[in-house]
């Protein structure tokens, strides 16, 4: 039953999310939503070998942080952060590869998440213009693009912790 001694409190919001997280629940909408239109690369090598071939087609470059001690997996993210900063790709780290595998409703099998590559949105390729039409992007993906540019200059990429559910 509604009590009507409860007043409502504006919380602070980032594009209309609570504060609480609001940059991992972005992250989270965009995966979810980059999931379900089919605009993933799952996986370090596989992440590696797409760019490799096309590094015009990727929005975020979402990487989990290397395991203490596996330092050619973190020469690799290395290498990996250095090549988007140099094609214009905005760098996410987070804190976790299975929240990341939790996020997208996989199992917590042997696939490799500790990278994921969200691309643009579909794009019409006959059109004669190269340049990406940022009105189809989601208000959630403007909103990761505007926390990666204010972080652009950091040295490190900040590690963002990701929600637990």
């Amino acid at each position: 039953m509604y009590d009507e001694s409860v007043v409502p409190v504006k919380v602070e919001s980032f594009s209309g999310m609570a504060a609480k997280s609001p940059v991992s629940q972005c992250i989270k909408t965009v995966l979810r939503r980059a999931c379900v239109e089919k605009r993933l690369t799952v996986g370090l090598l596989p992440a590696i070998q797409h760019l490799s071939n096309n590094c015009n087609g990727a929005l975020f470059c979402v990487t989990t942080e290397a395991p203490p001690g596996d330092s050619a997996t973190h020469m690799q993210e290395v290498l990996l952060q250095a090549f988007c900063v140099e094609n214009d790709i905005y760098s996410i780290k987070v804190d976790s590869e299975s929240k990341l595998k939790r996020m997208l409703g996989c199992s917590t099998g042997g696939a490799d998440f500790s990278c994921i590559l969200v691309h643009y949105p579909y794009t019409d390729p006959f059109s004669d213009s190269q340049e990406i039409d940022l009105s189809i992007l989601s208000d959630s993906e403007r909103d990761l693009i505007e926390y990666c540019e204010n972080n652009w200059s950091t040295s490190q990429v900040p590690v963002i912790k990701l929600p637990e559910k």
